[in-house]
């Protein structure tokens, strides 16, 4: 019996170095491993980029292995760091290429999943000691793993990953797009709406000027309802703000679609009196005045056709405003690259009967001739 004891303690015993031996040998392969393709990125001798990245990946993943396997300890219980250096001034080179790695695998959708890993790589990396003397841009690593499971529509995946990005200042912004585009996908009930709603309110705070932020405002009240009436929003937000030329030029858009020509250029000239270099706002207020000035004509010529007395003033003075309008968007953007103003410019010289400006632009006339 005793011996029998003594053979199984040393069998534990024999057990328990060879454990230790197989530890520190795993060690020394992830070891090689890593230094093997840190070489080839280091050196760049293959000029592929696709197995460039690839380097990039395999050396973080076998120097993160080869320190696992170097902090276990040995039969004595102790862990005896062989490796940490090394695999410290690997990463400190390999760690920050992963997010360039996962951008561009994720350019093919052949390659989306590997760019997916590459900078989930990223994130786990930071978790270890060995990285923490690198700049931190966890933020934009899960921003980008956010933006592409958003491609791939992954609405979860995409919102989870956008939470974690929203942490840094540096892509909270940006993850906070995703959120609202995320929420926008999964959108059910009104309380969803209600939600969704608040955070584009935010966004658009942040930065009244943004197109982006503008769009979605516009996608989400296309179909108002008592409710969510995009007027009644417009109007809370020149409460707060007079100043901010975006709602104002869609407070005129709005009533220029529902050809409500003097508020449209009411709030037209709100814009343009903040903003006086936008040509598409100048350019609106030319083309509502000309609207009303064609009204006030034709209601002059059916007074007249009744006998009444009435003034050619009475409409003259819309299609003269308009042409001091709609000559500064001439001035600004002579070869009409943002709008096309000639056809409403020649109408207010041929009404305004400036014969030598209306014949300069008859040859470039499409439409609008009188």
């Amino acid at each position: 019996m005793k011996r029998l004891l003594i053979l199984v303690i040393s069998a534990f015993i024999s057990w328990d170095v060879a454990e230790a031996q197989d530890v520190h040998k795993q060690a020394e392969s992830f070891d090689r491993l890593a230094k093997e393709a840190f070489t080839r990125v280091e050196k760049r001798s293959d000029r592929d980029s696709v197995a460039i990245f690839k380097s990039v990946v395999d050396g973080v993943e076998y120097s993160l292995k080869c320190d696992e396997f170097d902090r276990m300890p040995n039969r004595k219980g102790k862990v005896n760091l062989k490796f940490e250096e090394e695999n410290r001034k690997r990463l400190a080179f390999l760690h920050p290429m992963l997010i360039d790695a996962g951008k561009y695998f994720s350019k093919g959708n052949y390659t989306r999943q590997e760019g997916l890993d590459a900078l989930k790589l990223y994130l786990k990396a930071r978790k270890s000691s060995l990285v923490k003397d690198n700049v931190d841009e966890s933020g934009v690593a899960a921003y980008y793993i956010a933006y592409y499971y958003l491609k791939a529509r992954d609405l979860q995946k995409a919102d989870e990953y956008a939470d974690i990005a929203m942490r840094y200042d540096e892509s909270a912004q940006a993850a906070a797009e995703i959120k609202a585009q995320c929420m926008y996908g999964k959108m059910v009930n009104e309380e969803d709406s209600l939600r969704y709603l608040s955070v584009i309110q935010r966004l658009y705070r942040t930065d009244p000027t943004n197109e982006t932020y503008f769009s979605w405002i516009m996608k989400f009240y296309q179909n108002p309802t008592r409710k969510f009436n995009i007027e009644d929003f417009i109007d809370r937000i020149l409460e707060e703000n007079t100043n901010s030329t975006v709602p104002w030029i869609l407070k005129g858009e709005i009533a220029m679609h529902a050809e409500r020509w003097e508020e449209a250029i009411d709030a037209y000239k709100q814009a343009d009196e903040i903003d006086p270099s936008s040509i598409p706002v100048a350019y609106n207020i030319g083309v509502c005045l000309n609207t009303l000035g064609m009204a006030a004509r034709d209601a002059v010529a059916a007074r007249r056709k009744n006998k009444e007395t009435v003034s050619d003033d009475e409409y003259m003075r819309y299609f003269a405003e308009a042409r001091t309008y709609l000559e500064r968007v001439r001035a600004r953007d002579p070869r009409r690259n943002r709008v096309d103003w000639v056809g409403p410019l020649y109408l207010d010289y041929t009404i305004l009967n400036d014969k030598v400006k209306a014949e300069e632009l008859e040859p470039l006339v499409t439409e609008f001739k009188k």
